[in-house]
């Protein structure tokens, strides 16, 4: 990102950006959220892989490429904007299965760090998901956790 701001100070010419696929910007929200607590575990690792396959019905080699590039997105971004600019215009269910999507990667190591909580809130938002959808999500993301 340095680099870019330079080039932009320099009157440098910056390439065009390739446009966002909508699995590559839900790669990137679901590793955001994994990564927010700071901890990242092989179960989240797993969990993260069989969301992305299920929401978009996938083979794990797809789902790396995904994830591969959001990784390579997320560090050039600046806010959750810029991923969720490219889900807002989904129909109403897709983005609502986004979101539990979310929760349930925020909920895969049996704990909701508030950081990861303040993500979910915030691409709710973006995707004009209403604050009472956001709360019915997190409560059937709950009932689907397994028992510990």
């Amino acid at each position: 990102m340095i680099e870019r701001l330079k080039q932009w100070l320099a009157g440098g010419k910056d390439e065009e950006p390739l446009p966002m696929q909508e699995e590559v910007a839900v790669a990137a929200l679901l590793s955001e959220v994994m990564l927010a607590d700071g901890k990242v575990s092989e179960v989240e690792r797993q969990r993260l892989e069989s969301l992305l396959a299920r929401l978009f019905g996938q083979t794990q080699s797809e789902v790396h490429d995904w994830l591969k590039q959001g990784r390579a997105r997320q560090e050039e971004a600046v806010s959750l904007y810029e991923f969720t600019s490219h889900l807002k215009e989904l129909p109403v269910p897709q983005r609502e299965a986004i979101l539990l999507a979310l929760w349930h990667m925020a909920l895969a190591d049996g704990e909701l760090d508030p950081q990861e909580e303040a993500i979910v809130r915030q691409v709710a938002e973006l995707l004009y998901i209403p604050h009472s959808r956001f709360i019915r999500l997190k409560h059937r993301a709950e009932e689907d956790q397994p028992a510990r």
